[in-house]
């Protein structure tokens, strides 16, 4: 039997190649975790490339965790962090705990890199694992509203935590191979639309000053009935007073999605759910 060895990510063509091939036999081609995507997303940021390990058996890749770098505004200074992003075991090799022994060699290793948090989104059967295994701690679930029309928006300073953006980091983020988003204008701000994949629903991921819209994107304009638009996140900027919105019910989601965190500087900073701003832009939602 051949033991199993731990390698950090291999970003390289032909690592990102074996990577997205067990994505994909995980997740499903309909997923798009395709050569072009994981490039993107491992290689793209701006902040840095992905920060993980790959467990290999022999030759063969049997599992597979990744954070993506991120930059945010927490505890008054600019901070970087890590965004929990893609785990993935191969079918042969499942329960043997991989998955927790990846997570810890990619948190360790991104201490010593300098990033000071990891930030996530957990599902319902993933959240225990995080907690119990990991040593996250859980903030609460997303909020979660759909309607019609655009909600308000409006300035707001004073959190203890909010992913910062930038130009740069937004040209990239917007130029997801994945998807084509729409923007909006929202008086001194525009918001981005990005679609869910059911007929007649969008998703609202996002909205930033206007002074932060990449030259290369343009406000784009649609005919016809508004769709439904989701919006899921945290924010108190966030206005729905006067607003055809409405919390979706809890027993037709499919299921919570938990914001998780844990600190990595041995300090305990955890923020707290009134003094976090968090939007589907900020992680991989869409």
């Amino acid at each position: 039997m051949n033991e199993c060895r731990y390698e950090l990510l291999d970003l390289s063509n032909g690592g990102i190649r074996e990577i997205s091939t067990l994505l994909t036999s995980v997740f499903g081609k309909g997923s798009g975790l395709t050569d072009e995507f994981v490039d993107w997303e491992y290689n793209g940021n701006p902040v840095g490339p992905a920060v993980g390990f790959n467990a290999w058996m022999g030759e063969e890749l049997a599992a597979h965790y990744v954070t993506q770098p991120v930059l945010a505004e927490f505890n008054g200074k600019k901070t970087r962090g890590l965004l929990s992003l893609n785990t993935a075991t191969h079918e042969k090799h499942r329960g043997k705990k991989l998955f927790t022994l990846l997570a810890e060699k990619t948190y360790e290793y991104g201490h010593e890199l300098g990033y000071e948090f990891v930030i996530g989104v957990a599902n319902a059967n993933s959240t225990p694992g995080f907690i119990k295994k990991l040593g996250f701690s859980l903030i609460c679930p997303l909020d979660v509203k759909f309607g019609i029309g655009m909600p308000a928006i409006v300035r707001a300073d004073g959190f203890n935590y909010s992913r910062h953006w930038n130009r740069e980091l937004l040209t990239w983020r917007l130029a997801n191979p994945k998807l084509n988003y729409e923007i909006k204008q929202q008086k001194d701000h525009f918001i981005v639309l990005a679609p869910t994949g059911k007929y007649g629903i969008r998703a609202v991921i996002g909205s930033f000053p206007m002074e932060l819209l990449p030259p290369e994107f343009r406000v784009t304009s649609r005919k016809g009935l508004n769709p439904v638009n989701i919006w899921m996140g945290l924010d108190v900027s966030t206005k729905w007073d006067g607003k055809c919105y409405f919390n979706f019910p809890d027993r037709l989601k499919p299921s919570p999605l938990n914001l998780i965190f844990r600190d990595l500087t041995g300090i305990s900073n955890i923020p707290h759910k009134e003094e976090i701003k968090f939007m589907s832009i900020d992680f991989d939602a869409y």
